[in-house]
């Protein structure tokens, strides 16, 4: 008897899994008192498997000379020859020489390997809308849950840190403004609304600055896209209200909120919360070597906090042109993602999503270990190159 699998489930079940899966696999280590690694490695096979059954379905369809597949191979295997060499060549602390091999496990399989499948796929085909119903839901359950346990342990369920906790709320939020935005018909207002002030709850309280910048840069996005000048003053109003709250609570608040201590100085003294010595280590390594970089992290194994300099540092002006190079179909069918009668809704919602973690990965975290953003690159990628050879 031959068992056959529906194509439909396995792609759904794949981007579920890139798009919110990370998330539910860090929610359970805390509850239930056990090590992370007791599901985040099962997460990894997970996405391991279905990228190899989504390559191996799509096959027929790989082209070898698409420009976004060459350069991200090519990217990875140029950064993980450098990673190789400034392990052999350059001083690091021991714990960080422990992590090598770990390191390039996650580079090839759970950021390579996903990549390529998610590039692979027709996403004319993708039932978006579904997907992101599951999605919405999953995220406010499990912030609901958050919560309950917050109320009686008084702490989150969540094994991450308070940035990448901040995150999570941030995309309830995001889908939630765009889905009463662009398809209220399809969902209960009230859901959406209490979606929305559960994501935003969740990031005022992570106390992290990056989660409420990604907020208002994608919330200016969507408004844009709306192209309804009433809701263009209302997010202008609102950005202005923020302002003024974060001057007076400058002032007058006695510091109480951490995120509007540090936009506050960011803005008005340019302080980059110790991130500037960072800044100008990685200058200085990249100035030794402008062509190829140096090394890849710092002896503590911290990096630059910033996508660019992170790039610029270990690989050089040339990595930054490869890396930058698979975007070109995102570059090339822009308006998929700027008008809103071109395409599917639901593919300005995913560049949203891009855009929350391309804020992040500007002042947060190093080229590998937020498979979000290099996930929803991939999708963004794949949906420009779908346009290109099915015709969107």
């Amino acid at each position: 008897m031959k068992i056959t699998i529906n194509n439909n489930f396995i792609y759904k079940l794949f981007l579920l899994s890139v798009m919110v899966g990370n998330t539910i696999a860090i929610s359970f280590a805390k509850p239930l008192d056990m090590n992370p690694r007791n599901f985040s490695i099962p997460y990894r096979i997970l996405i391991i498997l279905l990228s190899l059954l989504v390559i191996y379905r799509e096959r027929r369809n790989i082209n070898l000379k698409n420009i976004s597949i060459i350069s991200l191979v090519v990217f990875w295997i140029f950064y993980i020859i450098k990673l190789i060499y400034s392990f052999n060549n350059y001083s690091f602390n021991q714990e960080v020489l422990l992590s090598k091999n770990e390191d390039i496990f996650r580079i090839l399989f759970m950021i390579l390997l996903p990549s390529i499948a998610l590039l692979c796929i027709n996403y004319n085909k993708i039932d978006f809308k579904n997907i992101i119903k599951y999605c919405v839901t999953i995220l406010c359950c499990l912030l609901v849950i958050n919560y309950i346990y917050g109320y009686i342990k008084l702490d989150h369920i969540f094994s991450t840190y308070y940035i990448m906790y901040g995150h999570i709320g941030a995309s309830l939020f995001i889908m939630s403004l765009f889905l009463l935005l662009f398809c209220r018909e399809d969902y209960k207002s009230y859901f959406l609304f209490f979606c929305l002030f559960l994501g935003l709850f969740n990031v005022l309280q992570s106390m992290a600055r990056s989660p409420l910048l990604a907020v208002f840069v994608c919330s200016f996005y969507m408004v844009i896209l709306k192209g309804n000048k009433k809701y263009l003053l209302y997010i202008i109003t609102l950005i202005l209200l923020f302002i003024g709250l974060v001057i007076l609570h400058e002032h007058y608040g006695n510091g109480q909120i951490t995120s509007f201590n540090r936009i506050y100085k960011w803005v008005a003294y340019g302080d980059t919360s110790g991130r500037q010595p960072l800044y100008n280590k990685a200058i200085e390594i990249f100035n030794s070597n402008r062509l190829l970089g140096g090394r890849i992290l710092f002896e503590d194994g911290v990096h630059p906090h910033n996508i660019f300099l992170e790039l610029l540092m270990g690989t050089g002006i040339l990595g930054l042109i490869i890396y930058f190079l698979k975007f070109w179909p995102v570059v090339k069918n822009a308006s998929l993602f700027w008008k809103i009668q071109k395409g599917n809704i639901y593919y300005k919602l995913i560049f949203a999503l891009f855009l929350q973690y391309f804020t992040l990965v500007q002042t947060s975290c190093n080229l590998f270990n937020i498979p979000e953003f290099l996930y929803f690159s991939s999708m963004i990628i794949g949906i420009g190159y779908t346009a290109k050879t099915q015709g969107i």
